[in-house]
């Protein structure tokens, strides 16, 4: 199986951005950040630019996880189910707490966002993050919501990806998050700063239970295997900020097979997840 990926498309600063269905591609990943309505947003209309993508046109089948800025100066709690009716509406397939069994494919999603303690630092980090939502946030009863309020939706994730992954699967298993799961995706331009932190965390014991993990978020290329897991990211980023230089359009992944000795590994990895407690998340979806 073969994916096409794109996320931070951004098109709240380039409404007129396209792109085209790579013809190899099985399934198109969006992973998140693809259009919002923050403050001076240039976006029209009310599909938060996911039209463009509805697999009518042509594309492929669509999955989508949603990022953060989906959720800028809008309600949280009321933007989830927004998007989910609308992907709905378009034929686009909602992958957020979802887990998807495709051609014998497990795809696994979840937002993730952040838990701002991959460095150590947690005060650093959360005051950080604080600095930039102060100006470009989600809300929560007309309130800003804050890094110490998106922390707990982060543990939140985690644990309900915990449970997803101790799921029994004899096949592939991806994984689709906004935010990176490791810190071996940090953007080399910023380097170990405070504000990393708030793009990556550090879910790496949970690499082994997936053979493919897919992330936006940051704005540069990311493509490496870690614990048997491909870690990959195709970002489009800022215009102004020269970030697409590395974007590769139409770019594809083939879903990695995994080997007996893999599985067996992955069973026993799950086996001792779910000894410490983890529960089995409810809602799966087949198709």
């Amino acid at each position: 199986m073969r994916l096409q990926i794109l996320s931070d498309l951004h098109l709240e600063t380039q409404p007129d951005w396209t792109a085209a269905p790579a013809p190899d591609a099985d399934l198109l990943v969006l992973a998140g950040d693809i259009g919002s309505y923050q403050r001076g947003s240039r976006l029209q209309g009310d599909d938060f630019g996911l039209g463009r993508f509805a697999p009518r046109p042509g594309w492929s089948r669509v999955l989508f996880v949603p990022g953060n800025h989906e959720y800028d100066g809008l309600d949280h709690d009321a933007t989830g189910p927004r998007l989910q009716a609308l992907c709905a509406r378009l034929g686009i397939e909602w992958l957020d707490r979802r887990i998807r069994v495709i051609d014998g494919v497990r795809f696994i999603g979840t937002t993730l966002w952040s838990d701002f303690a991959a460095l150590g630092h947690l005060d650093k980090a959360l005051r950080a993050a604080d600095w930039y939502l102060s100006r470009n946030t989600t809300l929560r009863e007309g309130r800003l919501v804050m890094a110490a309020e998106l922390r707990g939706m982060a543990l939140d994730c985690q644990r309900w990806l915990r449970a997803a992954l101790c799921e029994p699967h004899d096949g592939p298993t991806v994984v689709v998050s906004h935010f990176a799961p490791t810190l071996d995706s940090a953007d080399p331009r910023y380097g170990m700063v405070p504000g990393t932190a708030g793009f990556c965390n550090t879910l790496d014991e949970l690499l082994p239970l997936a053979d493919l993990w897919i992330h936006g978020h940051l704005h540069c290329p990311v493509d490496v295997t870690r614990a048997g897991c491909r870690i990959v990211c195709n970002a489009l980023g800022y215009v102004h900020k020269s970030e697409q230089d590395g974007h590769r359009p139409g770019w594809c992944v083939e879903v990695p097979r995994p080997s007996a000795e893999a599985l067996t590994a992955r069973r026993r990895a799950a086996a001792s997840l779910r000894a410490s407690g983890v529960r089995v998340p409810a809602d799966a979806g087949g198709g």
